[in-house]
Order: structure tokens, then C-alpha cells, then sequence
């Protein structure tokens, strides 16, 4: 016996104010339940590709970053 079979069976013999109660209450909980979307983690490389071959591989230095004229 499930659990749905457990609920009718109790609320089949309760008179029908308190069984609409129980009805709103159900449907009230159905409506709060979050839909859950698994993450997607796709990235289209269109993006990157204008800046494909830019990246020399030379390691950057922060004190060469603040050693910038318009920074002066």
C-alpha cells in the first residue's frame, strides 16, 4: 500500500469540509515544491575564439600591471 492509498483511506470516511481541507493543503504543498534543472554547463567557444593565439604564455607580473603611465 502506498502512501496515496494510505491518505484516501483515511479521508474517504472524514466528512467533506475537513477532507477539502486536506485537499488544499495538498495541492498547496504540490505547488511549493521547487522544480529542480540540473546545472548546464555548456560554453559555447564561439566566445573565445576572437582571442584564440593572444596569450603569449609569458607569466604576468602584478608590479608591472601598476607600473602603467595612465596609472601615474
Amino acid at each position: 500500500m502506498g502512501i496515496a492509498d494510505k491518505i484516501y483511506e483515511l479521508v474517504k470516511d472524514l466528512p467533506e469540509p475537513e477532507a477539502s481541507k486536506i485537499l488544499k493543503f495538498a495541492e498547496s504543498v504540490r505547488g511549493r515544491r521547487a522544480t529542480v534543472v540540473p546545472a548546464q554547463r555548456q560554453v559555447d567557444l564561439a566566445v573565445f575564439r576572437q582571442y584564440r593565439g593572444c596569450y603569449d604564455g609569458v607569466k604576468i607580473k602584478r608590479e608591472t600591471l601598476y607600473d602603467r603611465a595612465g596609472l601615474r
